[in-house]
């Protein structure tokens, strides 16, 4: 499948809004209808939210080249907990060979209450309500098609604030730090879709690997805890 085809599958733009180990999961999964409530994962708390780690890469920019010699791009932004925890992303399309050149996507973590969406807003701007899109097994994700004055205000602002609903009724607030995003856009430094997967690819065996050696550690050691367990519990020889 080309990065072109790549881009117009819904789908696949809601996967790359994840951090890179989980893109390719998501690639492979269909899709699920929204229910009232999406899964049932439960969003990060509160305390969680505020120790928001800084944004994931804060910027990634994919690109690949048209015929035309234009580019077709992504610009993305995840934002984590301390501990790693999927917290929200926003990313933006800026395809010239779509009839909906630009296309915005943002994400929030299970466990929202679908009927109210995420409503979007830029400083002290105007908010505006989106409804979801799709859920799936890692996050539900709105997505809006947007207009150059819309960019021009991501450009200008210096946050983007999502929010969300969580099974309490209450706020479930993710913050997009917008610093840094006219270089990134403007900007001619990208990777291919080519280099994202092999980058992806790597940061997940890497994790894989790591895994595999802490279940190993934890074996032996529950092994060697076995061992001496039962030579103690031996009665003293006559």
């Amino acid at each position: 499948m080309t990065f072109k085809s790549l881009l117009a599958a819904g789908v696949t733009i809601a996967a790359l809004t994840l951090p890179a180990g989980q893109v390719f999961a998501q690639a492979s999964s269909s899709s699920q209808p929204a229910a009232s409530t999406a899964s049932s994962q439960q969003p990060p708390a509160a305390g969680d939210q505020a120790a928001a780690a800084a944004p994931n890469q804060n910027w990634l920019k994919i690109c690949d080249p048209e015929k035309d010699g234009k580019r077709a791009c992504i610009m993305r932004q995840v934002v984590v907990t301390q501990s790693n925890q999927f917290l929200g992303s926003f990313l933006l399309r800026d395809d010239p060979g779509q009839e909906s050149r630009l296309l915005a996507v943002a994400a929030v973590p299970l466990g929202v209450l679908l009927p109210f969406g995420v409503t979007w807003q830029i400083d002290g701007g105007k908010p505006v309500r989106v409804p979801y899109m799709l859920c799936d097994p890692q996050s539900c994700a709105t997505q809006l098609v947007v207009n150059e004055a819309y960019v021009n205000s991501l450009k200008k602002g210096s946050k983007l604030t999502l929010t969300a609903k969580n099974r309490k009724n209450e706020d479930l607030v993710i913050t997009i730090n917008l610093a840094g995003f006219t270089g990134v856009y403007d900007g001619e430094a990208a990777l291919t879709f080519d280099e994202f997967n092999k980058n992806a690819s790597g940061e997940a065996a890497l994790e894989k690997i790591l895994a595999d050696r802490a279940e190993q550690a934890r074996q032996k050691l529950q092994g060697g805890d076995a061992s001496s367990s039962a030579s103690s519990s031996q009665p003293p020889a006559k």
